[in-house]
């Protein structure tokens, strides 16, 4: 979670600095405000990164939401349209800041052990490096209207899932499953379902992939070891 929390910190602080510079040029005080907000809660989970970074994000990204379903009020002679659009970006926006904060209650309860977190992330590391079409511990499949590019990471002890918005989940072997739910349109890909615990996500997987999960879930083909 912290490797979210720093890439947005990135993000945050590049896209404030941007709208703080055309809110003084405007001038336009309260775009302004925005951007510095934006710029100071980037800054802060650049310097800090930590869960509660989560809540930095969320807060800000619902007050930015909240300024552009007013800006029409600063603004004279807006036309209908622009309004609407507006007000459209601006609930993405706050719907995107309730997320953030949604995956802060999930990240407080997760255990605070240093070395831990340490070994975990130089696995996630080793596990986006390797390549997915030669070695057979890696499945892969995507999700979601943009079609998120999700990866599996087929071990001994069970699986290493990097998903979407950077999350990472452990899984047991017997706590994964994956369901076959017809082919794509070219025939190329699967139609899944996916269940790892208490989360169910749907997409497409490749075919060979999913004959890789399938092997690995029955024990029928070698797992990596985890690192020690």
């Amino acid at each position: 979670m912290k490797r979210s929390v720093r890439r947005f910190g990135w993000f945050g602080a590049v896209l404030g600095a941007i709208v703080l510079a055309c809110g003084l040029a405007a001038p336009f005080l309260p775009l302004a405000a925005i951007g510095l907000a934006l710029a100071c809660a980037g800054v802060w989970n650049l310097c800090r990164p930590s869960i509660n970074g989560l809540i930095v994000d969320g807060g800000v990204m619902i007050l930015t939401g909240i300024f552009n379903c007013l800006a029409w009020l600063w603004v004279e002679d807006v036309r209908a349209s622009s309004v609407g659009r507006w007000v459209v970006a601006g609930l993405v926006q706050i719907v995107w800041g309730i997320r953030r904060l949604a995956f802060y209650r999930t990240a407080r309860f997760a255990a605070n052990d240093p070395q831990a977190i340490a070994r975990l992330e130089a696995i996630v590391r080793e596990l986006s490096r390797r390549n997915a079409k030669d070695d057979p511990t890696i499945a892969e499949f995507r999700t979601g209207r943009y079609r998120h590019r999700n990866r599996l990471g087929l071990y001994a002890d069970g699986s290493i899932a990097l998903l979407e918005h950077q999350a990472v989940r452990l899984e047991k072997r017997s706590d994964i499953w994956i369901e076959a739910r017809g082919t794509t349109l070219l025939g190329r890909s699967i139609k899944v379902g996916i269940q790892m615990s208490d989360l169910h996500l749907t997409g497409e997987m490749p075919a060979a992939h999913f004959e890789r999960f399938e092997r690995w879930k029955l024990g029928m083909s070698p797992a990596r070891p985890l690192a020690a």
